[in-house]
């Protein structure tokens, strides 16, 4: 039987679970602006009665650590870390900026993406990534919190032309800049996050059971 794996995003407007079993993902999304503490809990209970799956089924719990809202995204940190410690299981974080690059790809087959999610007045979190041949992606080293007059600046010295997706549509003025072929407004899904899981597993890789750890470093609002 494959593995059972649960994830849940919360870092914008959005709260969505996922389930991962029997080779398929299920997975449920809601808009909740500010009101994620009373959306998370009733939609993963809704998620494991939906594909009929215990809490003590689950192999594995995953989460995005954001960058994005502080409040919510610790909500789900808490959450999954939770059930890691009562189920003893694996918990990893996967980062926002790259689940909306996985989405992108997921939607679209875009290999080169960067990636815009709104902070705060003129300020934006911004990451270029790209997928590689075994299905990686190459890019969290990019992520930064930056003013949106270097963005554009970044986006004019790059040397082949990138798919820009935000999580609001003003930020989608950077697509008349050279270098952007194409661009999408959206918010991330949970469901993005489980293909970060299964090549981790698929890779023997031991140290994602203690990955828990939040992007604090971005999370400034």
């Amino acid at each position: 039987m494959s593995n059972i794996i649960l994830s849940i995003e919360s870092s914008l407007d959005c709260c969505s679970v996922a389930i991962y079993k029997n080779e398929y993902i299920h997975s449920l999304s809601e808009k909740c602006k500010k009101k994620h503490t009373t959306h998370i809990l009733p939609m993963i209970k809704e998620i494991l009665s939906q594909t009929k799956t215990e809490f003590k089924e689950l192999n594995y719990v995953s989460f995005s650590k954001g960058p994005g809202n502080f409040t919510s995204i610790r909500i789900a940190a808490s959450i999954a870390q939770s059930l890691s410690i009562s189920l003893k299981i694996p918990i990893i974080s996967v980062s926002t900026l790259a689940i909306m690059a996985e989405k992108t790809f997921r939607k679209y087959k875009q290999k080169d993406v960067i990636v815009a999610i709104h902070a705060k007045k003129k300020q934006v979190y911004w990451a270029k990534y790209t997928r590689n041949k075994n299905s990686i992606w190459i890019g969290e080293y990019t992520e930064s919190l930056l003013e949106k007059k270097i963005i554009q600046e970044k986006i004019e010295n790059l040397k082949k032309r990138w798919t820009l997706v935000s999580d609001q549509s003003e930020l989608i003025e950077f697509q008349n800049i050279l270098n952007v072929k194409k661009n999408y407004v959206f918010l991330p899904n949970a469901k993005d996050i489980i293909p970060f899981v299964l090549l981790k597993i698929k890779n023997k890789n031991k140290s994602f059971s203690i990955e828990n750890n939040i992007n604090y470093l971005y999370n400034q609002f």
